[in-house]
């Protein structure tokens, strides 16, 4: 009787988890990837949860290329909606906590680019690679913590489609000074 009502119970527990896990789907399902980025883009401080625009490319390159079904973002730095740069090494001048924030501004402009050249976010079929520079003091160890604050960024987007392999990096000199580089390679649909 005790092993009956353990089993009925598990099996309880595995259909509500299940059921739950389904919900979940269905939801993101449901939600489009914009409606999905908004309460992260308010959190940000971006007007009315929507995606900024962005201005051309700084020097002689491209902000994005195609290849077949393959997107390339070259790196974007991090830009708060007042369209300031954030700027500084970590820790001494930019905190862990604020290193993540300006990973995810700058993950906001991948996607920014993303929309610009497919049109729309639903052609994103996959995350592929994310690849991360963080301007940091020579013994500053935990840059993936910063990184992390753009791939779950990633994965509020897309899913189990924004999970991708990554690269972080520690350097001592970066354009303008930014604190934080991110590249974006994209599978598109």
């Amino acid at each position: 009787m005790l092993v009956r009502s353990v089993f009925h119970r598990l099996c309880f527990a595995v259909m509500v988890g299940a059921l739950s896990t389904s919900a979940m789907a269905q939801k993101l399902v449901s939600e489009t990837v914009e409606e999905r980025l908004k309460p992260e883009l308010l959190a940000l401080g971006f007007v009315n949860g929507q995606l900024p625009e962005l201005k051309p490319a700084f020097g002689n390159y491209a902000d994005a290329v195609q290849v077949g079904n393959m997107l390339f973002l070259s790196s974007a730095a991090p830009q708060r909606p007042d369209g300031q740069f954030v700027k500084g090494r970590v820790p001494d001048q930019v905190n862990v906590a604020d290193a993540s924030i300006a990973a995810k501004l700058a993950c906001v402009r991948q996607l920014a680019r993303m929309k610009l050249v497919l049109g729309d976010l639903e052609r994103v079929k996959r995350v592929v690679y994310v690849r991360s520079k963080i301007l940091s003091q020579l013994d500053f160890a935990e840059q993936t913590k910063i990184t992390d604050a753009c791939s779950s960024l990633y994965v509020t987007a897309f899913g189990e489609q924004g999970r991708h392999a990554r690269t972080t990096e520690g350097i001592v000199a970066g354009p303008f000074g930014v604190t934080v580089e991110v590249e974006t390679f994209v599978e598109v649909k």
